[in-house]
């Protein structure tokens, strides 16, 4: 009995690891470090005074979170783009480039929904920085 019990347990972890290898997450190194210094490519221009790199860090901590579970190669896709390589070529010769995207953006539209990112653009934005007041409807 115990010789079956070894013997199935052994045949299902055989049958099981190459799925837990296959789902291992990415190595999110390289991303994380290019996300850091992609202030312009993920915020745009930010108003003088805001301190934009107190945003990057959560916002980078987000999304290597949000999109480590992609296959290397996308991430490795995503961090060209980040460092501004990301060139019509090299789009086209990726493959799916839109879907890639499509998930991309769902990230970062999550990320930026992020309550520490939330609490980090409110706190770094410069002061005197109001809301514009809405313009006056003609009477």
């Amino acid at each position: 009995m115990r010789f079956r019990v070894v013997l199935a347990a052994s045949a299902t972890l055989a049958f099981l690891a190459p799925a837990a290898i296959a789902q291992s997450s990415a190595d999110m190194t390289a991303f994380s470090a290019t996300c850091l210094t992609a202030e312009e490519f993920l915020l745009g221009q930010v108003p003088e005074g805001t301190d934009a790199e107190a945003v990057m860090a959560p916002l980078c901590a987000c999304l290597t979170d949000e999109l480590s579970d992609l296959p290397q190669a996308d991430v490795d896709m995503l961090a060209t783009d980040l460092r501004g390589e990301g060139t019509e070529e090299v789009r086209a010769a990726y493959g799916d480039y839109e879907a890639l995207s499509v998930t991309a953006r769902g990230g970062v539209t999550t990320c930026f929904a992020n309550p520490d990112v939330v609490a980090a653009i409110g706190a770094t934005a410069p002061a005197g920085a109001a809301e514009p007041e809405p313009e006056a409807a003609p009477q």
